[in-house]
């Protein structure tokens, strides 16, 4: 897994660094510039005589530019450096740098007002690297910085940004003003949060990360939360030689009423067809032709009440029967069934898998989250989760979203599976999981519903919520991924994903 930090996780992890470690400062600004010089060396390749414009600012990004300045002088690339601000602003491990390249008689300007722009000239570099802010910032960008920042959005080379575009806080997944669109983004030690959440992704362009001299063992400490999946953290469950239909797992599932019928169909396949050996559906008896003539392979359950009932007797016959429950998919918001949701959550004490109109009666019953609910995994989208969270304001929502989902999970000791772009799953223990799968294809009705039968089905093979949670969600964008690779995204349904799960999962089957 690759750990994601915060801006001051990176200030810490660069303290203790230099101050326990002892390597300087002005080694790890060496070592960022010059990992940062090959990528931009490997973009030039291909330029006869390329012209660069390096805009710095006058804190430590910028001396990341003057190192970077000089690694392409030395290669014999025309570099134009332009610094904000004044001359006596810079200090420390930045001026050291700084100082190096006037020596060098570098072609330096210092620039502070909209006229300094316009002197620089009406030729267009074919390369642009901007290091004139770094993760330290909050806040839109005001004034001049803005302007230069508008400045090289209207360039036409490309733009390689150090560390963060600027005008993005590191921290927020929010364009909170102007910000630099890159074509490419070096990240130091370890991505940062804009990195890797939408809409601030939007404006990272390709990401590269590069090593700056931070010890492993603070990239990787435990201290450290938020990480993003890899194909290597991820396995499914073995299935023994011996195996049954009995133990390979048995889920119950509470899903579709009148008009949605499709939901829970897509829960049972997907289900199964990540390795569940039975599943058990309960559905109103006049809906039950529906699904027996579709679900071949799935058993139900009918009762004759139009809305669900937990005392009804094949209600009580999948819950004692099943390993896991999923409930809520197009299951219906009528009175009755959402009271039934809530009174069945308050007694099932086995796993369940809580989604769509269960998540809905669990936000109109605030009063069921009061107690932990350790055995359950939560998949709401946005909008589910900010009906759940109550007062909370859509723009700090979207802002805050990782945060309030990591805290949300450790609170109420559950797991929280949010999705969106990227999915994640928050954890009782403040783990929270990025995916690295998936694509807009997923932007489609009935995904949601497979991605609950996934994590279902995994649960019932024995694995831990968690686990399953973020298995499932890599699992279910991977077959997004190898999808897009031979259909367009327009045309991908619910459906394709099913038939895509398979060639998937044997990339992780044990021989």
């Amino acid at each position: 897994m690759i750990k994601i930090v915060t801006a001051k996780q990176m200030r810490e992890m660069d303290t203790f660094t230099i101050e326990q470690l002892g390597i300087p400062g002005v080694v790890l600004m060496e070592n960022a510039a010059k990992g940062t010089f090959f990528i931009i060396e490997n973009e030039l390749k291909n330029f006869d005589g390329p012209l660069v414009y390096i805009f710095c600012g006058k804190g430590n990004n910028g001396g990341d530019g003057y190192v970077i300045s000089r690694y392409l002088w030395d290669s014999g690339v025309d570099v134009r450096v332009y610094i904000t601000g004044r001359e006596e602003d810079l200090k420390g491990d930045a001026k050291i740098n700084y100082q190096i390249i006037k020596k060098l008689n570098l072609p330096i300007k210092f620039i502070s007002s909209k006229s300094d722009l316009k002197k620089i000239g009406n030729v267009e570099p074919d390369l642009i690297v901007d290091a004139l802010l770094g993760t330290g910032i909050t806040g839109a960008v005001q004034g001049f910085l803005a302007e230069v920042i508008d400045y090289i959005n209207q360039l036409s080379g490309i733009v390689v940004s150090v560390d963060v575009p600027s005008g993005l806080n590191s921290d927020l997944p929010v364009i909170e003003g102007d910000a630099v669109k890159a074509d490419i983004t070096v990240s130091m030690a370890l991505p940062k949060l804009c990195h890797v959440f939408y809409p601030a992704r939007d404006s990272v362009g390709e990401l590269y990360v590069t090593e700056i001299g931070i010890p492993n063992s603070l990239r990787t400490s435990d201290k450290i939360k938020i990480q993003m999946l890899e194909e290597t953290d991820v396995s499914i469950p073995d299935r023994a030689p011996d195996a049954h239909k009995y133990t390979a797992g048995k889920v119950g599932v509470l899903a579709g009423s009148t008009g949605y019928t499709g939901a829970a169909i897509l829960t049972c396949q997907a289900a199964m067809r990540i390795g569940a050996g039975l599943v058990f559906l309960g559905i109103p008896q006049k809906l039950n032709t529906i699904f027996e003539t579709t679900l071949t392979e799935v058993i139900t359950k009918p009762y004759q009440e139009e809305n669900l009932y937990p005392n009804n007797e094949a209600i009580k016959e999948i819950l004692d029967w099943c390993d896991v429950l999923a409930v809520g998919p197009g299951l219906g918001r009528s009175p009755e069934t959402q009271q039934a949701i809530i009174e069945i959550l308050q007694k099932f004490e086995k796993p369940v898998i809580i989604d769509a109109d269960a998540l809905f009666a669990l936000s109109e019953h605030p009063e069921i989250m009061k107690k932990p609910h350790p055995n359950w995994v939560l998949t709401p989208h946005h909008g589910e989760f900010i009906r759940m969270l109550g007062k909370t304001d859509k723009s700090e929502f979207r802002a805050r979203y990782v945060t309030l989902a990591q805290n949300y999970a450790v609170d109420h000791k559950l797991t929280l599976l949010l999705k969106g772009t990227p999915s994640l799953v928050a954890c009782a223990n403040g783990q929270v999981y990025v995916n690295s799968t998936g694509n807009s294809s997923l932007a489609s009705g009935g995904t949601g519903d497979v991605l609950t039968g996934f994590v279902s089905g995994l649960v019932a093979q024995g694995m831990d919520l968690s686990a399953a949670a973020y298995t499932a969600n890599f699992l279910h964008g991977e077959c997004a991924d190898q999808l897009v690779e031979k259909s367009a995204r327009h045309s991908i349904i619910a459906g394709d994903l099913l038939s895509e799960i398979g060639s998937v999962m044997k990339k992780f089957e044990i021989e």
